[in-house]
């Protein structure tokens, strides 16, 4: 059999998964592939559109795992049959259909694929050095080191804090983890990818709630003076509204419907934590968190 791009493979397999082995590895590929069919991926690099990588991770349950020595791109299609796609890396035109030369060269079971897939690490548990680094390199770093912190609290403060101390963003100097944080979050807006992980809550942060947060407390009128928010889920609420759509936003609008989550996310100090690291907001208190713009 043949088919003259992925996109024809697919719809003559109709597969309920697919199993990728891909050397280089483009973000917004695995990103769009991963929204149709469950996906699994194993790399040697260099991976383009890391933060896209995440996204896929965060909102669509991809597993993308770094594998030494691969340099290959094989495309395993699982439905009512198992085939198997030889064709170019898994980069996005190749999911558009803008690729060709796909040939399918067998449908029969062959041992020990799947081990190779399973075999790697997690690419978020690795250095972007490893990853082919890139122009994403050192914020890639940086958000895959704050969202694997498990720093536990109450205060938004000592939180903040204490992620500072933690060494996640490679520098201990508050203006300086400021300025990377704030880039991330304007860089990096509509690539929905968990950046901290709300431990009382149990859903992620991402990098588009922290951006539109601030651009809320920014044009906020809860205040008499302007420029504040009263309440974290009120703030929450009107970010998400701003926020491009995603599974895991969606986790959170579901989320605030229930009261009791509703009081956990108002009673929760991450978001605060993370939105005083970006130096754009000031939280008090006023019979609850109040947050507003910081002067500068």
């Amino acid at each position: 059999m043949f088919c003259i791009s992925l996109q024809e493979c697919i719809e003559n397999i109709k597969p309920r998964q697919i199993l990728v082995a891909s050397s280089p590895l483009g973000g917004l590929g695995v990103l769009a592939l991963a929204q149709s069919v469950k996906l699994t991926v194993a790399t040697s690099g260099p991976v383009f559109n890391k933060i896209a990588v995440l996204e896929a991770i965060d909102n669509y349950g991809a597993e993308v795992r770094y594998v030494p020595k691969l340099h290959t791109a094989i495309y395993k299609l699982v439905g009512d049959r198992e085939c198997w796609v030889a064709g170019p890396p898994l980069i996005k035109s190749v999911v558009a259909g803008n690729s060709t030369s796909f040939a399918v060269y067998t449908c029969a079971k062959i041992e020990g694929f799947e081990k190779l897939l399973t075999s790697g690490k997690p690419i978020e548990a690795l250095s972007s050095k490893l990853l082919g680094g890139g122009r994403d390199g050192r914020d890639f770093d940086i958000v895959v080191q704050l969202r694997a912190l498990q720093i536990k609290g109450d205060d938004e403060e000592d939180i903040a804090d204490r992620i500072i101390r933690s060494g996640a963003v490679g520098v201990d100097d508050l203006d300086v983890v400021s300025q990377l944080l704030w880039r991330i979050a304007v860089k990096w807006r509509n690539r929905s990818a968990v950046i901290y992980r709300d431990l009382n809550v149990g859903l992620g942060i991402t990098i588009p709630m922290l951006y539109y947060s601030v651009k809320v407390i920014a044009s906020g009128k809860d205040c008499p003076g302007g420029k504040c928010v009263k309440t974290t889920t009120k703030l929450i609420e009107r970010a998400l509204r701003l926020a491009p759509p995603a599974k895991i936003h969606e986790a959170w609008q579901t989320a605030l419907r229930e009261p009791q989550m509703r009081r956990r996310i108002e009673e929760s100090p991450y978001l605060p934590a993370v939105l005083l690291l970006t130096g754009k907001v000031d939280v008090k208190y006023e019979g609850g968190r109040v947050y507003t713009l910081r002067s500068t």
